[in-house]
């Protein structure tokens, strides 16, 4: 009687201490996922409907999002809402800055900084311009190699030296005010920066963007350290085959 008492008490101890490692293990992956998505800032109208390079890198990747279409006046009502936000490229600067230097809706949230931001080609020209940049004409449309200059979170696990595609035709002539330099390019110096106090990214080059050699740039890496960054929520989803779909897919 006196074993089988002992073998059930060690049974309920194996229990007990199982039960405690899983709640453990749970309560770390909360503390390290907010359980909100990215925003996605699409500026571009090519992709009203079509699966946009950005959306497919942070769906391959299980990086939860919600797209905002600022072409069409779509905006968060409180980016808080969000775990961070990543603008995208395109060619229209329409509710954040205009040419007169009048900052709108879009360049307040990037103003105030209250979540981290990603601004990814004509999104890190937006962030240099709402904080005091100047463009100038740069065109690239190629793979090149930039240099990064800077330890950062998200450049772990990411080399000194990135092959990048570029697709643009300005770009930014000085660093804006508060931010380092990060990353630098031979054609276009100013490649990648950050905000000095807060959790503000710009890279003017496209890490979402695959090529026939590269069908997972290192760019993606980088795409992956921002939801980490920002403890976006992350899926085991697959792309899906066709089309853009809402998350979960």
């Amino acid at each position: 009687m006196s074993k089988e008492i002992d073998r059930k008490l060690k049974v309920l101890r194996t229990l007990l201490v199982a039960s405690l490692f899983f709640l453990t293990a749970f309560q770390l992956f909360a503390a390290e996922s907010s359980g909100k998505p990215i925003a996605l800032f699409l500026n571009d109208p090519a992709y009203d409907s079509a699966l946009s390079p950005i959306e497919r890198s942070l769906a391959e990747q299980g990086i939860v999002y919600r797209i905002f279409k600022i072409f069409k006046d779509e905006l968060p009502g409180d980016e808080r809402d969000y775990a961070g936000i990543i603008i995208a490229g395109g060619d229209s600067m329409r509710n954040y800055i205009d040419w007169n230097d009048k900052i709108y809706e879009g360049g307040e949230i990037i103003l105030r900084g209250e979540v981290p931001i990603l601004g990814i080609c004509l999104g890190h020209q937006i962030v240099s311009r709402v904080y005091g940049s100047v463009m100038y004409y740069s065109e690239e449309r190629r793979w090149h190699n930039v240099k990064t200059l800077l330890d950062d979170p998200i450049l772990e696990g990411l080399s000194d030296t990135l092959l990048v595609w570029e697709n643009h035709a300005y770009a930014v002539a000085k660093l804006p005010d508060g931010f380092r330099l990060m990353a630098s390019g031979s054609v276009t110096p100013i490649q990648m920066i950050k905000h000095e106090s807060k959790t503000i990214y710009g890279v003017q080059f496209h890490p979402e963007t695959p090529g026939e050699f590269l069908s997972t740039p290192q760019g993606w890496k980088l795409l992956s350290n921002f939801a980490k960054i920002s403890k976006a929520e992350t899926v085991p989803v697959p792309l899906p085959p066709n089309g853009r779909k809402v998350f979960p897919y």
